[in-house]
């Protein structure tokens, strides 16, 4: 699957655009699908939705946000997100006698810059619904490309999971212990995600868009008993639309 998403957006990035780069006010918004590699064992795929906003100010701040104070050249945003990680364990057959995991809801602030080349954000989130109540550090610096038909952004992106967070989604407690699985107790830990971005106009109102990208974990996950993947894949495509 990870391979046929990469080719589509290859296909994309080729597109001839047909945007009126006039058309900038208003609402720029939509759906897309998402598809993520299960780190856990016996994990399947997690298929999903996403919300899509496209913001015309090139700051690249990803999930709904509202603006607290913004300049040409920087933004400071409060938001509000889901963790990255799937808390239905992908399905796990191997992982259903252990506890059930809830949803977790991320109450976000962050701040957004402009730079020469392209832009740079650092966004802190705590858990509010009460799941794991941990929080979270994303730091991205992405990049824009010259020279292409379709918006090409990679990005860079570091990551750090408070222990609260970490243990929730990985950790295993003593009533979970059974042969092959021993109690473990997960530490913060730190994570690197690398990506890149894509956006094609195809009409005055409509905008492909497309990602795919690779997460590795460092030691604090990837020694947990129920994790068989510390680097995994992920991506998304769909459409937005302006109002």
């Amino acid at each position: 699957m990870k391979y046929t998403l990469c080719a589509a957006m290859a296909l994309l990035a080729t597109l001839p655009a047909h945007a009126d780069d006039s058309a900038t006010a208003g609402w720029n918004v939509g759906l897309a699908a998402t598809v993520s590699q299960s780190p856990f064992v016996d994990g399947d795929a997690a298929l999903s939705g996403k919300p899509v906003m496209l913001g015309n100010n090139e700051f690249d701040i990803a999930g709904p946000t509202l603006s607290l104070s913004a300049t040409p050249q920087r933004e400071f945003y409060i938001g509000a997100g889901l963790d990255d990680w799937d808390y239905e364990r992908g399905d796990s057959p191997t992982l259903q006698d252990m506890k059930s995991l809830d949803r977790a809801i991320n109450l976000r602030v962050g701040g957004a810059w402009k730079l020469a080349s392209g832009s740079a954000t650092v966004d802190l989130a705590q858990d509010v619904a009460g799941a794991h109540k941990g929080a979270q550090v994303k730091a991205r610096y992405t990049q824009r490309l010259a020279g292409s038909y379709a918006a090409v952004r990679p990005y860079m992106e570091a990551q750090w999971l408070s222990a609260d967070m970490t243990d929730y989604y990985v950790g295993v407690d003593a009533d979970e212990v059974k042969a092959g699985r021993p109690a473990y107790q997960a530490d913060a830990a730190l994570a690197l995600k690398a990506g890149v971005l894509l956006e094609q106009p195809i009409s005055k109102r409509l905008t492909l868009v497309g990602e795919a990208n690779v997460t590795g974990y460092d030691s604090a996950i990837s020694d947990s008993p129920i994790i068989d993947n510390s680097t995994i894949w992920g991506g998304a495509m769909g459409v937005a639309y302006r109002w």
